[in-house]
């Protein structure tokens, strides 16, 4: 037994009572994992973004097609506005000068009879109303040849109240000799200038409706046939309607030089023995020169610039056709184009 023990009491090492305990070191397993995390979320977020500005591209390419196509419009519409503006600039003068001539009339026709000339002033106000009407219309490109027309109708009632007011004064004697002579004369001169007005107008009336027919386009060697479409995809000729799987109809649409180039549009219709027009849907429809309505079995879009261009259109037969003769007639821009006849035994 110790001394310790002797002495009856226990031994304990204080020593390292004042220090503190070490800790068990612990590895930062929870921290490793929200790291990964936050790195799948950072790539997420990435490849989001990135699709979401190729999506933005994308729009904004579809946005900018769609404005040039939409300034192409706009300058096919100017273009046609300033066409339709020179030809009412030079009926306008014509108007002008009318006008003009029935006002010199009127200041010449000035009597002593103060209802009668009230009367005459009061046409003379329509008159320069009128002209000053015609000055503010050449502001309005879109509207001006349209209100030159207007005009003119209306300058055609004023002369005619003008010779009315010519009658009256002449009957009741208001006018003299040289005065009434000088009225005649005028009266003539403007009936001249109105015929002559009037020719100018049917002549170009017939020029335009010249430039309009000859701006047709015309369709011409056609080749329409029956095809039967092979299982690779290809085609073959054949005149058996019970083979025949479409029709293709192909062509040359002639140059023109006075004819507006661009995209057009041209409608195919093809008419069975039975007098039907075959087609997809009762819906596809298109108007004709006449405004009339039309079934069109099928159709193609071509950028036609005023030069030959080769078309084939196709039509498929959604069941077997009719023996017969068949006739395929081609519109375009509402006119008839061109027309070809085929058989299918």
């Amino acid at each position: 037994m110790s001394e310790d023990e002797e002495g009856g009491g226990t031994f304990i090492d204080t020593s390292g009572a004042g220090s503190r305990p070490t800790p068990t070191p612990v590895a930062p397993k929870k921290e490793k994992k929200r790291d990964g995390l936050y790195i799948i979320i950072i790539l997420m977020m990435l490849v989001a973004g990135g699709f979401l500005g190729w999506k933005l591209s994308e729009k904004n390419e579809a946005i900018n097609q769609c404005s040039n196509e939409k300034e192409e419009l706009v300058l096919e519409m100017e273009a046609l506005n300033e066409m339709m503006y020179d030809q009412g600039l030079e009926m306008g003068e014509d108007v002008k000068e009318n006008l003009q001539n029935m006002l010199a009339m009127y200041d010449k026709m000035e009597i002593d009879n103060g209802e009668m000339n009230d009367s005459i002033q009061a046409q003379k106000n329509k008159i320069q109303g009128l002209m000053a009407e015609l000055e503010d219309a050449k502001g309005d490109k879109a509207y001006y040849a349209s209100k030159v027309r207007k005009l003119q109708e209306e300058t055609d009632v004023l002369r005619s109240i003008m010779k009315d007011y010519i009658r009256t004064i002449d009957s009741l004697n208001y006018a003299n000799g040289v005065l009434t002579e000088s009225l005649a004369t005028t009266l003539n001169d403007l009936e001249n200038t109105q015929s002559t007005l009037s020719n100018v107008t049917e002549e170009r009336d017939n020029l335009n409706d010249k430039v309009n027919k000859g701006s047709k386009l015309v369709a011409f060697s056609f080749v329409t046939t029956g095809i039967k479409e092979k299982s690779s995809g290809s085609y073959k000729e054949t005149d058996k309607a019970s083979r025949a799987t479409h029709v293709r109809s192909c062509f040359t649409v002639g140059d023109n030089a006075i004819a507006t180039p661009g995209n057009k549009t041209i409608y195919m219709r093809i008419i069975a023995p039975t007098g039907t027009v075959l087609n997809s849907s009762q819906g596809n429809t298109f108007k004709n020169e006449g405004g009339q309505s039309l079934i069109y079995s099928d159709k193609k879009s071509i950028n036609y610039q005023n030069q030959s261009t080769d078309v084939c259109i196709f039509y498929e037969l959604g069941e077997e056709a009719p023996k017969g003769n068949y006739t395929a007639q081609l519109y375009c821009e509402g006119a008839l184009i061109g027309s070809d006849n085929f058989v299918l035994k």
